[in-house]
């Protein structure tokens, strides 16, 4: 860390000690203590992040409303990942908010994200709310708000800046072990990670928590307005009863964590070759020109979706695909939620967090062969990559891929 950011850091430290003490003598929760023997009549979850991050809070959510089926909850999410939240029966009310540090446009000035949240407090205060969990371990700003917003339970993970603001915490580490569960997962998963803060949470309120009783899948469902639009697209297509039809995305949040256009047109022509199936290329504007390069290197012709903004029509597509192949995005983790077999290939992020949660029967996750120390690195902020990925994607093959579907795509024929 170089002198800058230790500055920076100092100077972070500085204002939230200093936000800290002019808000408490304001703060309602100092003059009583929480009640914890009834359930809280209105609960705040704070999820930043984007579409696959908010999909992966859905089991934690089933959880929560299972317990308290009579509680308000409300989610504050990113605009970019309200869509996951679409149909949820499990949510009473989806709050949308820009925060700061998760949108692409950097801050006008060092002071914005306090001044934002001295505004967004003012608008929860409102509301009052009896508790709140901020399920992102590393995200002081989301610890700052509940603070700020005078709820009297604050909960979330035991990160340093974080601390201060919460009244109940729980270590960065998720559950032990998933017990019952019919697929073996790293307890380290961001789903596991969630569960582990619910879990955390019931306690609070003397609520049992069993993994073994959990719903722990992954929810979406797509509307039937979105069921007729695929019904209707496969028409057009001219997709015959019983065609396979296989799902590539090749889209994803950051430049180095893309595979090569080359390798993308070589898999799609092999699938068609091999396995005689339809080929659909799926992603929204930010993916054209990426996706018309791999048309224009491939030898077969292949269906394409702009799937721009319609998750919902995405989610039912994906519901009539054999087969789902991406990378690590939000678009495999919905395939996931659908019940489709998928393919994640992975580089620089860790597949023990994010990767597919379900059965690695069934979700496979694909890493290059290469030995690489640096794997996973995290580090995605940078363009290293270009439009070729980093080096742990480049060096991922299309073999292994192809060889993947073909098993995955022979056990759903077998099933059927």
């Amino acid at each position: 860390m170089d002198l800058k950011q230790l500055l920076k850091r100092g100077a972070r430290r500085g204002l939230l000690w200093g936000l800290q003490g002019a808000a408490r003598p304001t703060l309602r929760y100092n003059a009583a203590p929480p009640d914890f023997s009834r359930p809280p009549r209105k609960l705040l979850l704070i999820r930043p992040d984007h579409l696959g991050d908010v999909l992966l809070l859905t089991p934690a959510l089933s959880a929560l409303r299972k317990a308290f089926p009579e509680t308000e909850i409300t989610v504050m999410v990113s605009p970019s990942g309200a869509a996951s939240l679409e149909n949820n029966p499990q949510v009473d009310r989806v709050v949308r908010c820009d925060f700061p540090g998760m949108i692409r446009q950097p801050a006008s000035n060092f002071l914005a994200p306090y001044l934002y949240a001295l505004e967004q407090s003012r608008q929860l205060r409102g509301r009052n709310y009896d508790a709140a969990i901020n399920f992102r371990n590393d995200y002081w700003w989301g610890a700052l708000l509940l603070y700020l917003a005078d709820i009297p339970v604050r909960l979330g993970f035991r990160w340093p800046e974080s601390r201060r603001f919460l009244t109940h915490e729980a270590p960065l580490a998720g559950p032990e072990a998933l017990p019952g569960q019919p697929f073996s997962l790293s307890a380290k998963h961001s789903v596991a990670a969630n569960l582990a803060l619910v879990r955390k949470f019931l306690q609070l309120y003397g609520q049992p928590f069993s993994f073994e009783e959990a719903e722990t899948a992954l929810y979406f469902r797509p509307s039937e307005d979105d069921a007729r639009f695929a019904r209707l697209q496969l028409s057009e297509w001219g997709l015959e009863r019983g065609q396979k039809l296989v799902a590539l995305h090749p889209g994803t949040g950051a430049t180095i964590k893309l595979w090569t256009v080359k390798n993308f047109a070589a898999l799609a022509d092999a699938l068609v070759e091999n396995y005689g199936v339809r080929v659909v290329f799926t992603g929204g504007a930010a993916e054209k020109e990426y996706i018309n390069r791999i048309l224009e290197n491939c030898q077969a012709e292949h269906l394409r979706l702009d799937s721009s903004g319609w998750w919902g029509r995405l989610a039912a597509l994906f519901r009539r695909c054999d087969l789902v192949i991406g990378l690590d995005s939000g678009p495999l983790h919905l395939a996931v939620a659908t019940g489709t077999p998928t393919i994640h290939l992975f580089g620089p992020t860790d597949p023990a967090i994010y990767g597919p949660w379900g059965d690695p029967a069934r979700h496979r996750v694909i890493l290059t062969k290469i030995s690489l120390p640096c794997q996973p690195c995290g580090v995605l902020d940078f363009r290293r990559g270009g439009q070729s990925g980093g080096y742990c994607m480049r060096s991922i093959q299309p073999s292994p891929v192809l060889e993947a579907a073909g098993e995955l795509l022979h056990t759903a024929q077998a099933r059927s």
